[in-house]
């Protein structure tokens, strides 16, 4: 089975699909531990994950800390929660970049081909909609494994791209700040040949000011999980 940490390298294009209006809400079949997945890295948490399943398709995005900053939190229902600020911790430091990052993971077992949409936010206002993300699209093979971990702040997420094989549309919003405080939404949207959405994986990343971190984070995801399972 092919497996590479760059979906989108595959020398193809596909137009994007018209999207639904509204919110992005969390979306997924589990929640919970994704065996097997790295995110393409080591040590990022593989066991809070929004997955979705489609057959012989397997949906997965999650948000978790970049290197020594702050842990993210999350309610155990698709919610994540994560400190605002630049990274300082990386070397050299990423002042652009966010102190977290969001990952993704697409695995397609069958032959049948698909096409693939991961969507991401830069308005750190509450609700944007579904069309005023950006969107990078790209042709998903049969028996073909991706995962990746990405940053808001990568400058290939703010501009079209150019010669790289991939179909990207950039967010409306533009200009992603780390320093904000907000909510930042994503999703995984596996279509058919005819560009009708088939499934789903979403998730939401609350970004709250950095004062006591560790103490919030963890006092957020307890109060999201409690009301979480009320509600079940």
């Amino acid at each position: 089975m092919k497996r590479t940490s760059w979906i989108l390298g595959l020398g193809m294009t596909v137009a994007a699909a018209a999207l639904q209006a509204g919110p992005i809400v969390p979306t997924y079949t589990t929640f919970g531990t994704l065996s097997g997945a790295t995110f393409g890295g080591s040590g990022i948490p593989n066991d809070a994950v929004a997955i979705t399943t489609i057959g012989n398709v397997t949906l997965g995005l999650t948000a978790h800390q970049r290197y020594s900053n702050p842990a993210v939190g999350n309610n155990g229902a698709g919610d994540f929660y994560a400190v605002n600020g630049p990274d300082l911790y990386s070397s050299p430091p990423q002042p652009t970049y966010a102190r977290w990052n969001f990952a993704f993971y697409v695995e397609n077992a069958g032959s049948t081909w698909y096409t693939l949409d991961l969507l991401y936010d830069f308005d750190p206002g509450a609700g944007t909609d579904e069309g005023d993300h950006g969107i990078l699209s790209t042709l998903l093979p049969g028996h073909f494994t991706s995962e990746d971990s990405w940053n808001l702040g990568m400058g290939f997420l703010g501009t079209a791209a150019s010669g790289t094989g991939w179909s990207l549309t950039p967010p409306t919003y533009s200009g992603f700040d780390p320093n904000a405080t907000g909510e930042y939404t994503f999703a995984l949207i596996l279509r058919d040949p005819s560009g009708a959405e088939i499934g789903r994986s979403a998730i939401r990343v609350n970004v709250v000011p950095d004062a006591g971190a560790t103490v919030t984070l963890l006092g957020l995801g307890l109060a999201g999980l409690s009301l979480a399972r009320r509600r079940s």
